[in-house]
């Protein structure tokens, strides 16, 4: 026992001798309180004035005539066939040297607030959605269309999702901007 409390008192005394010389307990610790943001840049408002038409220019185009279709539209509605047609097509350019897009004409309703709505469900589910609203035979039809797609077979899929979710019986229509 007398050599084991002898070892103990020798390892305490070079504790003593030896942790004040590893441990520097008088030093200072500095703390680098400069920043590494830079300064806020001052930022100067630009002002951009409203388009204008160009002088002389009578031929500004308007809605109905930017988000105009094609042909296809009459031939979807009185063609049923070529809602089943699932053939892809690659991507191309029309005649007139533009992308071709497809879109999907979702629902026509005679009120704007259901189109409106089913809209903003269309929204809601990541779909890119808008309506229109168009004159047929003196009553306005607001129609709600999904897209426009480049690829043919990614709006046949956006087409079946659609009809399966929604109850829909959808019309896919050429989009020419």
């Amino acid at each position: 026992m007398r050599p084991r409390i002898v070892g103990a008192l020798v390892l305490g005394a070079l504790a003593v001798i030896l942790l004040p010389i590893l441990l520097d307990f008088g030093g200072e610790y500095v703390v680098d309180t400069r920043t590494q943001i830079p300064d806020r840049p001052e930022i100067i408002p630009v002002e951009i004035a409203e388009p204008q038409a160009a002088e002389g220019d009578e031929s500004v185009t308007t809605a109905e005539q930017m988000f105009r279709f094609n042909s296809s539209r009459d031939e979807a509605e009185s063609d049923p066939k070529t809602q089943s047609l699932v053939k892809p097509e690659a991507p191309g350019l029309s005649d007139e040297g533009l992308p071709v897009a497809w879109i999907l004409q979702v629902a026509s309703f005679g009120d704007s607030d259901k189109a409106a709505s089913l809209v903003n469900k269309l929204l809601a589910n990541q779909y890119q959605a808008y309506s229109r609203a168009s004159t047929t035979k003196g009553k306005t039809i607001h129609r709600v269309y999904v897209g426009p797609k480049i690829l043919k077979q990614d709006m046949l899929d956006e087409k079946t999702a659609i009809e399966k979710k929604y109850k829909l019986k959808t019309l896919l229509l050429r989009f020419e901007p």
